[in-house]
């Protein structure tokens, strides 16, 4: 993980356009677990000044998630941040169950990050974890320490220290945008007044795929984040969309529509090689790679969009989509056993999520037109567009439907990818 931060880290000096505080993305909580765990998080003590502390950033992950009650820290009967200190009585008395202190400490150049997480009702420590980190890695260790929380609570990996892209529209400017998972440290990595549309991360993080246009044709583009240098995919004037990487990141499906036909392609990034995987006069797209190698897709070939299954040469092409007339944009969860869709309910394009297989379709959001759906890395919540107020927003929500949290930024969001 610590080769994965100083990656970033030497792509985001390289990009060179750091994006003002205020274009960062507010999250607006709007719908949270009844039973959410009550939580104190006390101060973890001074960070860097004029950036989130480490505890303001923990409890605001936390918050977010839908799952933790983060108890105002004026309640607290104290400020511990070593183990000694901890009075499990003194905070059952403010209704918490659970507890996370620490401390943030200078080392050298950079920071040393320490974390404990307890059960007060047993009094049982449940995790501990000490993290270094250079001063502009602290915002993202952060992240790192709602991780170990959240896992120590509910069993399952976090989702907060990852990165997420997505397309950013302010008058007729648009700009691809990568940030941390709250929307901090926003850093542009394509901009100008043609569309972007469509990005999604390689498997090692280190590349963006997503199409723009030259000359006025959609084209599809593979750009390595830490040298600025990209790729063009399918040249000689086709039409191609809706990148996907394949799961070693040595090959991208994508669209392509020619003579008034879209079929799924193939093509490896380092020979150029292509293949051909669907034929025929109907519309295939939004192809999406399992895990696994599998290749979910959208055709109309029975009338109206829905989602198909193929292996990775093409073959075994089955529909698994069966409820209502419109189902589209798949995407699978990092474990291959979900798939997050745009279900068409009620004349509104919601978000949903099915089994692998197609059975067990739950809508998650039904409230604004939805798009582009994309798993985080536990496979526990879906980052996606929507509307709200007549406007853009970027969306979270768990996969079980309990928790939705609204992302507002500073201009129209949408399409989405949150990284592996």
């Amino acid at each position: 993980m610590a080769k994965r931060i100083v990656l970033f880290l030497c792509w985001l000096l390289c990009l060179g356009f750091v994006l003002p505080s205020e274009a960062t993305l507010t999250v607006q909580v709007t719908k949270s677990v009844s039973s959410a765990l009550p939580i104190a998080i006390p101060s973890f003590g001074a960070g860097i000044p004029g950036q989130p502390s480490v505890a303001e950033v923990v409890r605001s992950d936390l918050s977010h998630s839908g799952l933790f009650n983060v108890l105002s820290p004026a309640s607290y009967p104290g400020d511990p941040q070593t183990p000694s200190a901890v009075q499990a009585n003194a905070w059952t008395g403010i209704g918490a169950t659970g507890l996370a202190i620490g401390s943030v400490q200078r080392a050298g150049q950079g920071y040393v990050v320490t974390v404990y997480v307890y059960n007060v009702a047993t009094g049982k420590e449940l995790a501990a974890k000490r993290f270094s980190c250079s001063p502009a890695e602290l915002h993202m260790t952060a992240h790192h320490v709602a991780d170990v929380i959240y896992q120590a609570f509910t069993g399952k990996p976090g989702p907060f220290a990852s990165r997420i892209a997505y397309v950013r529209q302010v008058g007729p400017e648009y700009a691809l945008i990568v940030a941390e998972s709250d929307g901090w440290n926003p850093h542009v990595v394509v901009q100008g007044r043609m569309p972007l549309l469509s990005p999604v991360w390689s498997p090692d993080n280190r590349r963006l795929a997503y199409v723009t246009y030259v000359n006025s044709r959609a084209t599809i583009f593979v750009q390595d984040l830490a040298t600025g240098q990209r790729q063009a995919i399918a040249p000689g004037g086709q039409i191609v969309s809706a990148p996907s990487f394949s799961p070693n990141g040595q090959e991208l499906a994508y669209a392509r529509s020619e003579g008034g036909e879209t079929n799924i392609f193939t093509v490896d990034l380092a020979t150029g090689q292509r293949r051909q995987l669907t034929r025929g006069g109907s519309i295939n797209t939004s192809p999406s790679w399992s895990p696994s190698g599998e290749i979910a897709f959208v055709s109309d070939r029975d009338g109206g969009p829905q989602i198909f299954v193929m292996n990775s040469q093409g073959g075994g092409q089955h529909r698994i989509s069966f409820s209502g007339n419109y189902n589209a944009s798949p995407a699978f969860s990092p474990d291959g056993r979900k798939i997050a869709f745009i279900h068409r309910s009620n004349g509104v394009y919601a978000l949903a999520v099915m089994d692998a297989n197609g059975g067990d379709l739950d809508i998650l959001d039904a409230q604004g037109n939805c798009d582009h759906p994309s798993f985080a890395k536990n496979g526990q919540m879906v980052i996606y567009g929507t509307h709200r107020g007549g406007r853009k927003v970027l969306a979270e929500a768990s996969i079980d439907g309990r928790t939705l949290a609204i992302l507002h930024g500073m201009g129209d969001d949408s399409q989405p990818a949150w990284s592996n």
